[in-house]
């Protein structure tokens, strides 16, 4: 089982920047170790070598000894151990029995390892002897040891000081954080204004600029909701209405024929109320933000021939021709079942609006850079200033006299929106009738 710390910037920004105080006093004592070694290296083997020298070039040196030489009570004198021989190979002189140097002898400097401890010895041969003076390693690495804790004391030392500094700078820096936090948290449901971005800081303003964006977005889709909700409500209103009466007329019909033909006109009203409903539906269904699959390559004429075939039987109602001509296929990116919704919306719509006998076009084209179809009609066609209100919810052009639930084009216009086509409602060549042109981005 695992534990999910908390994560918290504060402590964050305190940790990393501990630490890389941390690695800088290391860095820093680690340098100060090396250079005071490299130091020590280069003064005591000067010393070494110096007292080697003062050391043979005395006549009486067996008579007054060593210490004197150095100087009693000196304090190098304790750190060394001094040797010295016959030129037949005789030890006259050691400063410490109990640790004789061996008797092996390398002139100059040279590294001797006794005892688990290593010395570095100087070895001086004169025409009466022959000085070896050495010192234990470790007072080098003692010394060099000792400066370095002594340049990291005063960083360690300072490290709570550094911390609360460093606390306080931290929390001053988030207080428009809070702010904003409690801003927020003290709203209402309802409340989706923006959030003030004045006084924070550059690094924070984009996110919440970004939180303003998308509460923008949610105040328009809740105030289009709203508005759909009502105009739904409105819409269903005289459907049921209508219901209700054609259903009256039908108990009261007081024979066969008067009571088919209200069972006539209770089954249009009840045919017009489910499609109203499924008309709803579909609004509801491409006007919200998640899409049931992901997108995926789609030919425009697969789409048009399935329009086709499911928008058939009303067109043959009205003895309506449609013909279907132009490119092959036309490939795009988007929801196959969603796009076959936008044409048969658009073809539905226009052979409701044509007369009966007469003709519909259907024609694929495509270009290097995008594709389209158009629905070209017969029918009363649309005047231009109204052919942008047509794609209202629920709006219906004047004069227009055909039964409908005023969503069609509204869904076929939300279906190209989210697919990144454009509708156009436009004349057709020969001046008579509509012409609805749906472009898309062609897929590549």
């Amino acid at each position: 089982m695992s534990i999910r710390l908390s994560y918290s910037l504060r402590a964050r920004l305190l940790f990393f920047l501990l630490a890389a105080i941390a690695v800088g006093a290391l860095v820093q004592g680690a340098i100060a170790y090396r250079s005071t070694l490299a130091q020590a290296d280069d003064i005591f083997d000067s010393l070494l070598q110096r007292t080697a020298l003062s050391l043979g070039t005395g006549d009486g040196l067996l008579r007054t000894g060593p210490t004197h030489a150095l100087g009693a009570g000196s304090p190098v004198a304790d750190d060394l151990i001094i040797q010295i021989w016959t030129p037949d190979g005789l030890r006259v002189f050691n400063s410490r029995s109990r640790r004789p140097l061996p008797d092996q002898i390398v002139l100059g400097f040279s590294d001797v390892r006794m005892e688990g401890i290593t010395y570095r010895v100087y070895s001086l041969a004169t025409p009466f002897q022959v000085i070896q003076v050495a010192q234990d390693m470790n007072v080098r690495t003692h010394m060099a040891r000792a400066l370095a804790l002594r340049t990291i004391a005063p960083i360690a030392a300072a490290a709570p000081i550094l911390m609360l500094i460093i606390w306080c700078v931290v929390s001053w820096s988030l207080r428009p954080v809070k702010r904003a936090r409690a801003q927020v948290a003290a709203r209402q449901p309802e409340d989706l204004s923006p959030v003030n971005v004045q006084g924070l800081p550059d690094e924070i303003q984009p996110l919440i600029q970004e939180l303003n964006l998308l509460l923008e977005r949610m105040r328009g889709a809740f105030a289009q909701q709203k508005q759909f909700v009502g105009d739904a409500a409105h819409e269903l209103r005289s459907p049921l209405t209508a219901l209700r009466l054609q259903l009256q007329a039908l108990q009261r019909a007081g024979d066969a024929e008067s009571r088919q033909v209200a069972e006539q006109r209770l089954v249009a009203g009840i045919d017009r109320a489910t499609h109203l409903v499924e008309q709803l539906l579909s609004m509801a269904r491409h006007e919200s933000a998640a899409e049931p699959s992901p997108a995926a390559p789609v030919d425009l004429a697969d789409v048009l021939r399935q329009a086709l075939s499911e928008t058939l039987p009303q067109a043959n109602a009205k003895s309506i021709s449609i013909d279907m001509d132009g490119a092959a296929e036309a490939w795009v990116q988007g929801h196959r079942d969603a796009l076959v919704l936008l044409a048969r919306n658009l073809l539905d719509n226009a052979i409701k609006h044509t007369p009966e006998g007469k003709h519909i076009r259907l024609r694929l084209e495509q270009t290097a850079d995008k594709a389209s179809f158009m629905i070209d009609d017969e029918g009363p066609g649309i005047a231009p200033a109204e052919r942008e209100r047509v794609f209202d919810r629920f709006y219906r052009a004047e004069g227009n006299t055909q039964h409908g639930s005023g969503l069609g084009l509204s869904i076929a216009r939300a279906i190209a929106n989210r697919h990144g086509a454009e509708i156009y409602l436009e004349d057709p060549p020969d001046g008579q009738g509509l012409r609805a042109r749906v472009e898309f981005a062609r897929q590549r």
